[in-house]
């Protein structure tokens, strides 16, 4: 048995569940919409149970979990909720089993992807698995970064967190925005010039997708006029393997690793995404994501 968590109709969950219907593979969604009825205990032997109020499962008797929850207090059930502390207090023991949980495999433990909620440490770990990192600067200083965009004219400045943000080159507003950054520390980056390559890591498994535009933020390249041509890509092996074994220092059995591929032959790694939204690109090019994950949470691929 698979099992899924979180919001049916978000289309990650959607493409999983119906690689899991094409390969016969047994699934059930826990659907966030009803996070109200769940509950999270033990059996006897002190295994965690993990139940809905119609069924319950013994997580280690479950080949696989993929879990891909939003904040519970914005499904819209929260608010209508009589009792918001018991679901929230569910939530904490779900996340604490699934960090322990060894028999299963949990795709990904909450604890795992921490380390996305770090930037800089992210830098480091990538660094050490031998692939490049841009130049940046992280720094709540004015006189630091007037010093480091000297160096580096063409830069661009993103989040150091977790929390989803749109890259953006520094323009004249932004140099003249540049006092306030003394509230809050900014990462500011050289712009790294290439194109785009989004590595899907499942297991020991790598899925390619070359990104051709001209946006800073391809994500966002029709907020700016342009578009994004999304193509299969093919890694060499030695990329392949620094891409599946930063996955691994990283604990992610699942992970989304965004290189560029620049004009003289670097591959620069700007971050690793824990819970990467792979539909985007297998709805774009037909790589087979979701069917590569439903494989490895039934057990199937190493």
């Amino acid at each position: 048995m698979i099992l899924l968590i979180g919001i049916p109709s978000e289309t990650p969950l959607r493409l999983l569940a119906e690689a899991c219907r094409s390969k016969h593979l047994p699934y059930t969604i826990f659907s966030q919409r009803e996070q109200g009825y769940w509950h999270v205990g033990e059996d006897p032997a002190g295994e965690a149970l993990l139940g809905n109020g119609q069924a319950s499962f013994r997580l280690a008797d479950c080949s696989g979990l993929y879990l891909r929850t939003m904040d519970q207090t914005r499904v819209p059930e929260y608010v209508a909720a009589e009792d918001t502390t018991s679901i929230d207090n569910m939530y904490q023991r779900l996340f604490c089993a699934l960090d322990e949980e060894r028999s299963c495999r949990v795709v990904n433990a909450p604890a795992v992807q921490m380390s996305n909620n770090s930037k800089p440490y992210q830098s480091l770990i990538i660094r050490q698995c031998g692939l490049d990192i841009p130049e940046m600067c992280i720094t709540s200083c004015v006189d630091e970064a007037e010093s480091f965009l000297a160096r580096y004219p063409a830069a661009i400045y993103k989040s150091i967190s977790g929390s989803r943000s749109i890259v953006k080159r520094v323009d004249a507003d932004a140099l003249r925005n540049l006092y306030k950054i003394k509230y809050c520390p900014v990462q500011f980056q050289e712009q790294v010039t290439g194109f785009n390559v989004r590595v899907h890591v499942v297991g020991e498994r790598v899925i390619a997708t070359r990104i051709c535009s001209d946006a800073v933020d391809y994500r966002y390249a029709k907020t700016e006029g342009l578009s994004a041509t999304l193509e299969p890509y093919f890694l060499t092996p030695e990329l392949a393997y620094k891409c599946i074994n930063l996955s691994k220092r990283l604990q992610l059995p699942f992970a989304g690793i965004d290189l560029m591929i620049t004009g003289d032959g670097r591959t620069v790694c700007f971050e690793v995404n824990p819970s990467p939204g792979y539909s985007y690109y297998e709805l774009s090019t037909g790589q087979p994501i979701s069917q590569a994950l439903a494989d490895y949470l039934a057990g199937e691929a190493a």
